[in-house]
C-alpha cells in the first residue's frame, strides 16, 4: 500500500480541524443540579441586596440562562446599584451589554479598561462604559468568568468554554455586570462599583466553579 500522499494532508488537517470545533462547539445538555447562585451574599462589604425577580420574557427567551441574578444593592449612604449576573453553558446566553445599553436608549461616551483584587489572587481585568441619557450618567463595569476565570472578551470567553467542552465534556461560564449611577463623578461611581465587585467576586466565581 503507498503512503498517504502529502498533498492530502493539508486536506485531512482542514477536515479534522472541522469536526473538532464542530464537536466542541455543539450543544450542551442542561446541567443537572442547578447552578447555585445563592451563594452570592445579599449582605457584603456594606451593601445590603434584594432580588427583583426574573427578567422579562423576551430576555428569558433570547438568554435562555440555566441561572441568574437581578438584584439591586444599597449601600450604607443610599446609593442604589443594579447587578446583573447571567449564567450559562449555551454560546447564545453571553453577549456584549453594549448593545442592549444603546437599545435602551443609553450612548456610550467613553469605554476603558481596568482591574481589581480580590483577595490575594490575580488581578480581575473588568471592562468600563461611562453611558449618558438625557443628561443622567452612570457606570457600567463587566466582565466574563469561566472555571475560576476572568476575562473582558467575549472571544476569549466562547474559547474557553470551547476547551472545557473538549476537556471536560461540559462548560459553564457567567457575564457579570454592574449598573452604577453617577452622582458625583464617573470616577467615584467606578470606585464604589470595584469596592462592592471585590466582595462579591469570589462567589460570584464560585457558582461556575460548584
Amino acid at each position: 500500500m503507498r503512503a498517504l500522499d502529502k498533498r492530502c494532508l493539508p486536506m485531512l488537517i482542514v477536515l479534522l480541524g472541522g469536526q473538532l470545533v464542530a464537536w466542541a462547539t455543539r450543544p450542551m445538555p442542561v446541567p443537572d443540579a442547578a447552578l447555585p447562585v445563592s451563594k452570592v451574599p445579599v449582605r457584603a462589604a456594606g451593601w445590603s441586596g434584594q432580588d427583583l425577580g426574573p427578567y422579562d420574557d423576551l430576555t428569558m427567551k433570547m438568554l435562555a440562562p440555566d441561572a441568574y441574578l437581578n438584584r439591586e444593592y444599597v449601600s450604607n449612604d443610599g446609593l442604589r446599584v443594579h447587578l446583573a449576573a447571567i449564567y450559562g453553558h449555551r454560546k447564545t446566553t453571553f453577549h456584549s451589554p453594549g448593545f442592549c445599553l444603546l437599545g435602551g436608549g443609553w450612548n456610550i461616551t467613553s469605554k476603558s479598561r481596568l482591574a481589581f483584587r480580590a483577595g490575594a489572587g490575580d488581578a480581575i481585568p473588568v471592562n468600563r462604559f461611562i453611558l449618558n441619557r438625557e443628561g443622567h450618567e452612570a457606570v457600567v463595569l463587566y466582565y466574563y468568568i469561566e472555571d475560576h476565570r476572568a476575562t473582558t472578551s467575549w472571544v476569549k470567553h466562547q474559547a474557553y468554554l470551547a476547551w472545557d467542552r473538549v476537556r471536560r465534556g461540559r462548560a459553564a461560564g457567567a457575564l457579570v455586570r454592574l449598573t452604577v449611577p453617577v452622582t458625583a463623578s464617573p470616577e467615584q461611581a467606578t470606585q464604589r462599583g470595584l469596592g462592592l465587585l471585590k466582595a462579591l467576586h469570589p462567589s460570584l466565581v464560585s457558582v461556575v466553579g460548584a
